[in-house]
């Protein structure tokens, strides 16, 4: 008993110990979602889901390495200062104000704008911190200001290099920055006159002039590769679209083919059956269709059907889905519709077909079935009943409608 009652002791007075060592855990957990969130956002700051591949990759990377920049700028400032620059924290201050800014247009939803201030921050913090120094005589080396100024030259391309824009935009980008470019170099030459007076020997104009060149041949290599790519990407993706078409599309009509609406009428059964709606089913054939063939030609045949495809396409609704299901017979899938409401859309296109002239055979008509989707169906059951409703109207005579 006795050891019994100093268990129960020992467990008091561990209980505090434990629900503050538990909630300390529970509070890091949340302090590491957090993190994962915040992270995960600076990593995918701009890329969007239209953006070339190119594109979004190198926005990915630039992300990465800003966000590891801004984790490294203040043990960085003290080795700048270590290695005799005055102003080290100027680079600190202008990219944490970057940062803040981008956070609050984002916030606010001005995400063009927070991709604008992301894609020119580098430049404009090399920018002000080159400017510092000169001013205050920190760039006791020529190198250090030929190596900020190859960086301030990249910089100013980074956001075409990020994010393309178009043909005319991107001329005017470029002229921006070589505007900025002959600005700083002015700046330079007033603010930094001892260190500018003799770099390896060159006159101030032949060096601004070797800079203006370097930026037109960076800017011009740029664009070929851009341009280059996206043509690239184009062709892919066009090669893409046409694979897919061929795949769900028939051939002559441009409908889809038998194998997808098999797959779209599975598709939308399951979403009938989660979302408790109504699905029907219109099964179309024409009437006759082998004499039109037999009595023009077959080209005759092919360019009547095409037409009612055509006729039938532009009257259905942008949720239905009109497909060719086999020779001249065509099925018609129609969400969120009742079986009284499918037959109505089927008088509706027999009339429309009944009084439309066709070219050659001038006169056709279509004979529908038409079918609702039950609990206990499958959807060979629920293809059948509106087969077997568009034989009955033939047998009845044809150019009518029946309902299985």
């Amino acid at each position: 008993m006795e050891w019994r009652s100093t268990i129960n002791r020992n467990n008091a007075e561990d209980l505090p110990r434990l629900l503050a060592i538990e909630q300390v855990s529970a509070q890091l957990g949340f302090a590491q979602v957090a993190l994962r969130v915040g992270i995960s956002w600076i990593f995918s700051l701009g890329i969007q889901p239209d953006m070339p591949f190119y594109q979004s990759k190198n926005l990915a990377l630039i992300n990465r390495i800003s966000f590891v920049s801004l984790l490294l700028a203040l043990p960085g400032s003290f080795v700048l200062m270590l290695a005799g620059f005055d102003r080290p924290f100027s680079l600190l201050v202008s990219g944490l104000l970057a940062l803040c800014m981008i956070l609050t247009l984002n916030g606010v939803q001005k995400v063009q704008w927070a991709q604008a201030i992301f894609a020119f921050a580098p430049a404009a913090t090399i920018l002000i911190y080159t400017l510092l120094e000169l001013s205050s005589g920190g760039f006791a080396d020529q190198l250090n200001y030929i190596l900020m100024r190859q960086g301030l030259c990249l910089a100013l391309l980074l956001p075409v290099m990020l994010y393309g824009f178009e043909k005319a935009r991107r001329w005017v980008i470029l002229s921006i920055c070589l505007i900025v470019y002959l600005i700083f170099d002015i700046a330079c030459t007033r603010l930094g006159d001892s260190l500018l007076s003799n770099i390896f020997g060159m006159s101030r104009g032949f060096f601004s002039l070797l800079s203006i060149l370097q930026l037109t041949g960076l800017a011009s290599c740029l664009l070929y590769l851009q341009d280059y790519t996206m043509k690239h990407e184009q062709q892919v993706r066009q090669s893409n679209e046409k694979l897919q078409s061929i795949a769900i599309r028939d051939g002559m009509t441009e409908l889809f083919n038998h194998t997808f609406m098999k797959q779209l009428i599975g598709d939308a059964i399951n979403r009938s059956k989660r979302s408790k709606t109504p699905l029907s089913l219109l099964m179309i054939d024409t009437d006759f269709f082998k004499q039109v063939n037999d009595t023009y030609g077959h080209n005759a045949g092919d360019e009547v059907l095409i037409c009612l495809t055509k006729l039938l396409e532009g009257s259905k609704r942008s949720t239905d889905y009109l497909g060719r299901w086999g020779g001249d017979e065509l099925i018609l899938l129609l969400t969120d519709t009742s079986l009284q409401g499918a037959a109505l859309v089927a008088e509706k296109l027999r009339s429309l077909v009944d009084n439309y002239v066709f070219p050659r055979c001038r006169h056709l008509t279509i004979s529908l079935g038409a079918s609702e989707y039950h609990e206990q169906d499958d959807l060979v059951k629920f293809i059948e009943r509106a087969d077997a409703a568009m034989y009955r109207a033939k047998r009845a005579g044809r150019n009518r409608v029946e309902i299985g």
